[in-house]
């Protein structure tokens, strides 16, 4: 009976490994063996899974021929350097490395020569990998024999590198750049060898261009090879940033690619649940998405692409392990996708912070991901979510499957109508200090939407900025944030992400940023009012705003408080203009203030005939030659790059500025200002460095950029402008501006435009929180209100964005709670 028990168990145990065995046959990572014939079945019957196949074969199988005529001669082309080959040795590979003055640098900058061995990596690895794809598909084991003679010459050849001493970014092949390593070498290698291990563990063969034959393949070098480049994400590099998602695919499947089921779960762990030194494990990861709609806190394409990546990871490991259930426990990672799509002007352009580009946006292929993820997970309200994208992207062409893994992971049973997304009227992007206000047109027309926002904060990869604005207009984003092209160059370091390259105000020529990510650290702006309150319901269909504060104190020199008010006013469904309000004072004694404004044009007009300007070469030059050290110190403001600088004496008047923007493919526009006047002005004209992913020609020419000088405080009476864009097709709407003060003490505007249909006087009341305003009409304790009157002065509507109670003549109105209010009063 004993004997009978122990062979009943070792039945089991040896029951338990051949299903174990079964279940891990490979290939696994991306796709299983068990899948192949469901694969097989969509490229017969799915044009779309066709296509992606033969584009595929076509491709690759030109290749293969090359190959075949003469293998050594096709395989000597990897970057092999031959100068240090010992005999009857693999040589080593040539390195990758970029210098700069002497000095290694990251390759960001790296030149076309110091890449190429880089890019015939790269190219070669890709070359395996299609191989694999269609050796799974096909069984044919010619495409086996290319990719695995491919990776064989990787392998052989890349263990005569040592792997680099330098924790923070070293490598192998790039000693200097490992984080770029992993990102483009490493995570190739285990998924060519996830394709051909069937074929290699058969008795398949592979070329070796130093003996000039056939040979198998050193299974236990692989291995080793594949440990080196996970460590190098485990032990290597930083944490605390993208860094450690960007990583994570080399990470992940050269875990999976260890054939010892205890080891790859071991390096798996340094994904799934176990942070290290040089790497931040998923559950750190993951706090960046702490709330529903919680974006990673960087900017645009790094939020976006880090989010992907996460998206993708969880799929694959779902799918190698699915009692893990990856998009149960991290399902706000998946929530968070679309949520760039959310931040777009009318235009479809992003709004842009930091290092972020203007048309960086969410990947479909990332939604299906999350779809199939949140199928596999059973969570409906994630497959509702991304149902309606797809659908809607498909159905407009859009989107269309064309990679492999849409091949392997998707079908066409997704479930939802396709229909119109309608985006909020206010947003905020929390870590970047963002408060976004739009109102879309009743036309539809996206050249009559407004759209703007006020930010500033410190992220990797953000800029040392201020309290920052950007304004849209006709069709295009007028008023720009300069953005950004190669990393390290003066350019970046020394204006594109410091104060200068921003709208925003420079205190006593020293804002800038200090401690944090490169030493670009600065406060974050902070909302003090808005309305409507984020992705609520807006009260006024022509009405919104926000109030934020900010405090400049990185340096010694600034010292500053500062309050910006940025109203949205809609005057007709073609018309409108922008009302923007900056209070900043210093601590310090003999303190001045610099309102900066870039706008995309051909040229800024000042339309005061009496307003006269000088040249002033020198005038922003007294920092051009500090010291600079790359990515630690730097030439603070940024304003040396302005050009062409003229500049006027102490004018005190109402000025009128204009910039032209003539040569738009949809015919000129204009964005005309209203600057009311004050005591100790001085205004400036330049023209700074082009912005970064403009319309054309406007990509290669320099932004034309008003510099408003206060000597003393800017609190009391503060910078105010109203900002109105219109065609050259219209006219411009507004006929005048007013300000409305209490003893010497800026209060509001009065301002007069006449749209296509009626005549508006418009009473705008901009304060700080709590402040009075009293006149012989008017009533208002709170901090903004618009007053519209037509031309015969008959109350058309009240709107308080924030306060408590306003008179108008015979009208008083005291707010609710919420502190804001709306009442037209005659119908339209």
């Amino acid at each position: 009976m004993k004997n009978k028990t122990i062979c009943l168990q070792l039945l089991l145990v040896l029951c338990s490994l051949n299903f174990f065995a079964q279940r891990f046959e490979r290939p696994f990572i991306l796709v299983k063996n068990s899948e192949r014939s469901e694969i097989l079945e969509k490229i017969d019957s799915k044009p779309w899974a066709k296509q992606i196949y033969l584009g595929l074969k076509k491709s690759t199988d030109k290749q293969v021929y090359k190959f075949y005529e003469n293998p050594k001669s096709y395989l000597k082309n990897l970057p092999f350097n031959w100068s240090k080959a010992e005999v009857n040795q693999f040589p080593p590979f040539l390195k990758t490395d970029h210098i700069e003055n002497g000095k290694h640098r990251n390759l960001d900058n790296a030149t076309e020569k110091e890449w190429k061995p880089a890019a015939l990596l790269i190219q070669y690895l890709q070359i395996a990998l299609d191989c694999g794809y269609l050796y799974y598909i096909t069984q044919e084991e010619k495409y086996a024999y290319l990719a695995s003679s491919i990776l064989y010459s990787f392998t052989k050849s890349v263990q005569k590198s040592k792997m680099s001493t330098w924790k923070g970014r070293g490598g192998l092949l790039f000693p200097y750049d490992g984080f770029r390593e992993v990102r483009v070498i490493g995570y190739r290698l285990p998924l060519i060898y996830d394709f051909v291990a069937s074929y290699l563990k058969n008795g398949g063969m592979v070329f070796d261009i130093i003996k000039s034959k056939k040979i198998n393949f050193p299974l236990k070098e692989a291995q080793n090879v594949f440990r080196t480049y996970a460590n190098i994400t485990v032990n290597y590099g930083q944490t605390g940033s993208n860094h450690s998602v960007l990583e994570s695919p080399s990470l992940v499947y050269n875990a999976l690619a260890l054939d010892d089921a205890k080891e790859r779960e071991k390096w798996l762990s340094y994904f799934l649940t176990e942070s290290t030194q040089n790497q931040d494990a998923l559950p750190i990861m993951a706090k960046n998405y702490k709330n529903q709609g919680d974006i990673w806190p960087e900017t645009s394409q790094y939020l976006n692409h880090s989010t992907e990546i996460l998206t993708k990871l969880l799929l694959v490991i779902n799918k190698y392990n699915p009692s893990l259930k990856l998009g149960a426990k991290y399902p706000n990672i998946l929530f968070a996708l679309p949520r760039l799509d959310d931040l777009v002007y009318p235009n479809n352009e992003i709004i842009r912070w930091g290092d972020g580009h203007r048309r960086q946006h969410g990947s479909y292929q990332a939604y299906e991901n999350a779809y199939v993820l949140a199928k596999m997970d059973s969570l409906k309200y994630l497959q509702d979510k991304f149902a309606p994208l797809l659908k809607n992207a498909l159905d407009k062409g859009k989107y269309s499957r064309k990679n492999i893994e849409a091949l392997f992971w998707y079908d066409d049973a997704i479930y939802g109508e396709s229909g119109k997304i309608k985006l909020p009227r206010t947003d905020r992007v929390y870590h970047a200090g963002i408060v976004l206000q739009r109102n879309l047109s009743t036309t539809n027309n996206p050249k009559d939407g407004l759209m703007g926002f006020v930010g500033g904060a410190h992220m990797v990869h953000g800029h040392a900025e201020g309290m920052n604005i950007e304004l849209y207009g006709e069709g295009q984003v007028l008023g720009v944030d300069h953005g950004r092209k190669k990393y390290g160059k003066d350019l970046h370091e020394n204006y594109s992400r410091i104060f200068a390259a921003h709208n925003t105000v420079i205190v006593n020529g020293s804002s800038q940023g200090e401690g944090g990510w490169v030493n670009l650290g600065i406060n974050s702006v902070q909302l003090i009012a808005m309305e409507p309150k984020v992705r609520t319901e807006a009260i006024s269909p022509n009405h919104s705003f926000s109030q934020t504060s900010f405090v400049d104190d990185k340096g010694d020199k600034a010292e500053a408080t500062q309050e910006r008010t940025l109203g949205l006013i809609r005057t007709s469904p073609t018309t409108g203009y922008y009302v923007d309000v900056f209070r900043s004072k210093s601590k310090l004694p003999n303190e001045f203030h610099d309102y900066l404004y870039h706008n995309i044009g051909d040229k800024l007009v000042f339309e005061n005939k009496d307003l006269n300007l000088t040249k002033t070469p020198n005038r922003y030059m007294a920092n051009a030659n500090e010291k600079w050290i790359h990515n630690k110190r730097y030439r603070n403001p940024g304003w040396h790059f302005f050009k062409d600088v003229q500049t006027s004496k102490t004018y005190k008047k109402d000025v009128v500025v204009t910039f032209h923007t003539k040569k738009l493919k949809g015919g000129a526009v204009f964005m005309q200002l209203h600057i009311p006047g004050f005591e100790d002005r001085v205004y400036t004209k330049v023209k700074a460095p082009i912005t970064f992913e403009s319309p054309k020609p406007y990509h290669k020419l320099p932004t034309p950029t008003l510099v408003i000088r206060k000597k003393g405080e800017a609190w009391q009476n503060p910078f105010v402008v109203v900002y109105e864009p219109y065609h050259k097709k219209e006219k411009s709407s507004i006929q005048s501006v007013q300000k409305l003060e209490i003893d010497g003490i800026y209060k509001g505007l009065k301002i007069v435009s006449k749209t296509p249909k009626e005549q508006l006087i418009q009473y705008v009341i901009t304060q700080s929180k709590d402040e009075v305003f009293k006149n012989e009409n008017i009533y208002f304790k709170g901090s903004y209100a618009v007053i519209t009157l037509n031309k015969m002065n008959i109350l058309q509507s009240i709107y308080i964005g924030e306060g408590e109670k306003l008179i108008f003549k015979n009208e008083e109105i005291i707010t609710n709670s919420k502190k804001s209010f709306f009442k037209l009063y005659v119908k339209k």
